[in-house]
């Protein structure tokens, strides 16, 4: 599986992360040992396509992922009919007692994923006094195709405000 640089939203940066061999994963949203996988070890599952967000606050943030067949992955739909899975859902400061309260992961882990475009929208979800309170948030989004890291970005995300951080060719 390959993927073709993503397609990103104004104000995305990419993020020029090191990792080091050998190095202890840290449940960030990032690829801190150089493997290709994305913080293996923190109670989510890795494939083929991984894509994991994580944030710095207590905002609940709300990550779809939609793929080649339109068909749209999140806390709502946490399973597709072309094999992706939302294996962590997040709700930041209004769920305090969750292992990584900050991290959303969606993976396929199939040798041979639908091949085509993946869309990923955030929605920093502001319903409530727990997330509202958390104020501008910045968010991680890291993305692994075929065992490899394609990307990993940031943006910083209001309130209330949704967007389409990327949309990847595999």
């Amino acid at each position: 599986v390959q993927a073709q640089a993503p397609q990103m939203a104004t104000g995305v940066t990419i993020i020029e992360a090191t990792c080091a061999q050998g190095a202890q994963e840290v449940c960030n949203g990032l690829d801190d040992n150089c493997n290709g996988q994305i913080d293996e070890g923190c109670g989510y599952q890795s494939g083929n396509i991984q894509i994991t967000l994580a944030w710095n606050t207590g905002a609940d943030l709300d990550m779809y992922v939609t793929d080649p067949n339109g068909e749209t992955i999140s806390y709502s739909h946490t399973t597709s009919n072309s094999g992706g899975n939302l294996d962590h859902d997040a709700r930041g400061a209004c769920n305090p007692n969750q292992a990584n309260a900050n991290i959303e992961n969606v993976y396929w882990q199939q040798d041979n994923p639908p091949n085509g475009v993946y869309g990923v929208e955030v929605h920093y979800w502001s319903g409530s006094g727990c997330s509202t309170n958390a104020g501008t948030t910045q968010l991680t989004l890291s993305v692994a195709v075929g065992g490899r890291i394609i990307g990993a970005y940031n943006y910083t995300i209001n309130p209330n405000q949704r967007i389409q951080v990327i949309a990847c060719q595999v």
